[in-house]
């Protein structure tokens, strides 16, 4: 398998494809920082050029393909304590859509949620792989099954993890900030780096170390980082989730419904809801966590995949 011990992720380094991405070192709450100082060590060392710009990714240890698909306002830092347990048995890919993370994010890119499945195959075809496993957080659950329902692509057991599926599902802070991102998008980056701390703050149960909650800030800090936070924000439509709704009874592949047991963002009632409407799916809560069930309990959490995917035959 490979290290990740090894790909170092450092606070206060801008991104040169950016313009005006200034990327400073300051901590959430304005506060100065070493510029160079390690946060969380993770990293993406790979590359693929989307017609949304380049794309970063990363693959570990080997077997059949699982796909690890983060969703918002989190970026693939959120997978760093999944993968070396899932690693030890299969290929496990991650990567940083369009618009967040360590992946491309300009004025102008196209990270609506109908524009953003399609990243999905695009990037299946050109890691040469058919059918995968696939684990998608949060809203990248419409991602999949969009791609999956209305873009054609075939895919092996599921597991939507505290998913973004069945409306209402988008937060009171993040309904607030769509509806009136006009504004937001002139506050100064550190009142704005402020309010977006404190928000991905409630997606854990247990308070998130500095560094831990530093190191989801990351992407999201500076002027070039603030605005492409409210670019995404933006783009959170639930309309575009309604059509999956009417249409979950035709996903046929194994899946799992996987959530927090104490998500105050979703709570399990949705996966509950979800899981009835889906023909072949199970539904499972992880003790102990909020909505970042990775952070909260990663040794459950990681274990509920790699147990749902031995019982279904994908070893």
């Amino acid at each position: 398998m490979n290290s990740i011990e090894t790909r170092v992720i450092h606070a206060g380094r801008p991104d040169p494809r950016i313009e005006g991405d200034s990327r400073t070192a300051a901590r959430f709450d304005g506060s100065a920082e070493e510029v160079g100082k390690p946060m969380v060590e993770w990293s993406l060392s790979k590359s693929f050029e989307s017609p949304q710009g380049r794309i970063g990714w990363e693959r570990f240890g080997a077997g059949r393909p699982v796909l690890l698909l983060h969703g918002t306002p989190n970026w693939s830092v959120i997978w760093r304590r999944i993968v070396p347990s899932l690693a030890q048995k299969w290929q496990v890919y991650v990567f940083d859509w369009p618009g967040f993370g360590l992946s491309d994010h300009y004025v102008g890119q196209n990270i609506s949620w109908d524009e953003q499945p399609r990243r999905l195959g695009e990037l299946i075809e050109h890691w040469e792989i058919q059918r995968p496993a696939i684990v998608a957080f949060d809203f990248a659950a419409i991602f999949v099954l969009r791609a999956h329902l209305f873009e054609g692509l075939e895919v092996g057991p599921l597991v939507l993890a505290d998913a973004a599926v069945i409306p209402p599902f988008v937060s009171a802070f993040s309904r607030e900030a769509r509806d009136n991102v006009g504004v937001l998008r002139r506050l100064p980056p550190h009142i704005a780096e402020a309010m977006i701390a404190a928000h991905i703050a409630t997606a854990t149960k247990h308070e998130m170390p500095r560094e831990v909650l530093n190191a989801y800030l990351e992407p999201w800090r500076g002027e070039g980082g603030v605005q492409a936070y409210w670019r995404a924000v933006s783009c959170y439509d639930e309309n575009l989730a309604q059509p999956l709704s009417e249409r979950l009874g035709a996903v046929d592949v194994p899946t799992l419904v996987l959530w927090g047991e104490e998500d105050a963002w979703l709570p399990p009632v949705k996966g509950e809801a979800l899981a009835a409407a889906l023909p072949a799916a199970r539904f499972r809560t992880v003790s102990n966590a909020g909505h970042f069930l990775q952070e909260d309990n990663p040794g459950e959490c990681a274990g509920a995949i790699a147990e749902f995917l031995e019982e279904v035959g994908y070893s």
